[in-house]
């Protein structure tokens, strides 16, 4: 895949048209696919809390296993991978301000803005965060003895709840968006 690489390669399409200083002006429309929600408006803000309510569920179960001042969190490696797992969060709550913005007709940059970084965001979180679990693990292992022991379990249990939340979102992505139908315009 090069860095050229366009997704919605085609899903867009314009008309010359004439306004009315007799200027040429290029009128901009889509023509790709629709993604369809399979519920209506009232049906689609009754989405938006739980949404709300797993990204601010990620966000502080992501802080509260930072709030944890064990002696590997002195350490690169144990480190870095637990900042990396903001990263999936804070673009997860874009991705709920993004759907919240939408219509239950969307087009396809609207559902990859939305529904699907919010799916894509869970799962990262889920990876980065078991990531984050092995370093601490590989961490106790190398320093063995040289720790807080309390500290540096009570971190690596605070694993669990950021898995928990997204995995659960994910749970409830498959029951609420799973029935998502494609109309092709093309």
């Amino acid at each position: 895949m090069s860095i050229l690489h366009n997704p919605y390669k085609g899903d867009f399409d314009h008309a010359p048209e004439v306004d009315k200083k007799g200027r040429f002006r290029d009128r901009f429309f889509y023509v790709g696919d629709i993604y369809v929600l399979p519920y209506d408006e009232t049906e689609k803000k009754k989405t938006y809390v739980p949404c709300i309510l797993y990204g601010i569920g990620m966000f502080a179960a992501t802080v509260l296993q930072g709030m944890v001042n064990q002696a590997s969190s002195r350490t690169l490696w144990v480190v870095l991978p637990y900042i990396i797992q903001f990263l999936p969060v804070l673009f997860f709550l874009l991705g709920i301000v993004e759907y919240i913005g939408a219509t239950p007709r969307m087009t396809k940059p609207q559902y990859d803005k939305g529904i699907g970084r919010m799916h894509f965001c869970a799962a990262a979180l889920i990876v980065l965060t078991v990531i984050s679990a092995v370093s601490d693990i590989v961490y106790l292992i190398i320093r063995r003895g040289q720790y807080d022991m309390t500290k540096e379990v009570i971190y690596l249990l605070l694993h669990i709840p950021v898995i928990s939340v997204a995995f659960f979102f994910g749970r409830y992505y498959n029951k609420k968006f799973s029935g998502i139908a494609v109309e092709s315009n093309k």
